[in-house]
C-alpha cells in the first residue's frame, strides 16, 4: 500500500464522520442516513479534542460522506425512507471492513473513538 492511504488524505472530520460509520456498521446500524450519522457524532464529539475535529454540522456531515464516498471509503445506499418533503434520503455503508478503518484513521481518533466490541 502506498504512503498515501485514501485514509489520510481526507480531513481529520472526514475520518471522524468516517470512525462514526465504522461504529454504527460494528453495531449493525447501517446504513445510515445523515441525520442519524450527524446525531450520533456529536453525541462522541465530548470524546474528542475539539481543536482536533471541531464543531459538526449537518453540512459538514454531508460534505464529508462525499468525499469518503469519493475517496472509496462508503457507498450510498439505496434508501426507502423519505424526508418530510417527500424526497428520498440518503443512507451510507462502508465500502471498507471496519478493521480497515480502525486501522487507517489518525491514531489520536481511534484511541479515543472506538468502543471495544461486546463479547
Amino acid at each position: 500500500m502506498s504512503d498515501e492511504s485514501p485514509f489520510r488524505s481526507v480531513s481529520m472530520t472526514n475520518q471522524f464522520v468516517l470512525l462514526g460509520v465504522a461504529e454504527l456498521d460494528r453495531k449493525g446500524e447501517t446504513p445510515v442516513q445523515t441525520h442519524e450519522l450527524r446525531q450520533y457524532c456529536k453525541q462522541q464529539l465530548s470524546d474528542v479534542d475539539t481543536e482536533v475535529v471541531g464543531t459538526l454540522t449537518e453540512a459538514d456531515v454531508i460534505r464529508s460522506l462525499y468525499r469518503l464516498e469519493d475517496e472509496g471509503l462508503v457507498d450510498e445506499a439505496q434508501s426507502v425512507a423519505t424526508s418530510p418533503t417527500g424526497k428520498g434520503r440518503q443512507s451510507y455503508t462502508l465500502a471498507v471492513t471496519v478493521e480497515d478503518v480502525y486501522e487507517g484513521v489518525a491514531d489520536e481518533l481511534a484511541d479515543e473513538l472506538v468502543d471495544e466490541p461486546d463479547d
